[in-house]
């Protein structure tokens, strides 16, 4: 019985051994395994298992710059002399509207203007006559009134002309334009004082009746002071 006891131990023992080592060995190879493993993934080995992988290279995008242009040799500007303007061939003159209570006076006062000129570039035979709105041409300092029309050669002696009585006037500077007189021409128009003449007045002219006279006698003051045209109309 005993020796039954023992052999039955002894055939589990046999067969519990060779499990044991079994299962031992088992382990040692995963351990083996697992190193092996471990040295392929860390260690030396791992360049053969590996695939090389390309690495990305950065290219370096173009960056927005400035094209310069290169510098043209461009002339520094140089300072030019501006030449003074000298007198204009063409006097300067301005427009002025007629306001209420103008008079022609006053507009030249204003303008320092030449009244007989102002007259006499705008037609105006009585300086009193201003209408509102009315527009006149104001000369400049430079203005100058047309030379006057000479007369004719060849007119009878006697022939009467109409005359318009211009700034400036007196009876003897009248007289001298149509080689006529003073006293002959105050007559012929009832003038009894050579005073009273007036700036559009119209006067009738006995021409060629005498030697012109230089110079006016003192007694025939002159209408105003600057000078006026002489405008000579026919007699009807």
């Amino acid at each position: 019985m005993k020796k039954e006891v023992q052999a039955l131990i002894n055939r589990r023992r046999a067969r519990v051994v060779p499990a044991i080592l079994l299962a031992i060995a088992g382990l040692i190879l995963i351990g083996i395994i697992v190193l092996v493993a471990a040295a392929v993934a860390n260690g030396p080995g791992l360049g053969v298992l590996r695939t090389e992988t390309p690495t990305p290279t950065i290219t370096p995008s173009a960056t927005n710059t400035p094209t310069v242009a290169p510098p043209t040799n461009t002339p520094e500007a140089t300072s030019t002399e501006t030449a003074t303007a000298g007198p204009s061939p063409t006097p300067t003159q301005n427009i002025y509207t007629v306001k209420a209570g103008d008079t022609l006076f006053s507009i030249a006062e204003q303008f320092k203007a030449n009244v007989c000129i102002m007259m006499g570039i705008n037609n105006i035979v009585d300086p009193s006559v201003l209408s509102v709105g009315q527009t006149l041409i104001i000369p400049g300092p430079d203005t100058e009134l047309p030379t006057a029309t000479p007369l004719p050669t060849g007119l009878p002696r006697g022939t009467k002309l109409q005359y318009v009585v211009q700034c400036g006037d007196t009876l003897d500077s009248i007289a001298s334009k149509f080689n006529s007189t003073g006293e002959d021409v105050a007559k012929n128009n009832k003038i009894t004082d050579p005073l009273s003449i007036q700036i559009g007045q119209v006067l009738e002219i006995r021409v060629n009746i005498a030697t012109p006279t230089p110079t006016a006698t003192a007694s025939n003051a002159p209408v105003s002071a600057a000078a006026g045209t002489a405008t000579a109309t026919p007699k009807p």
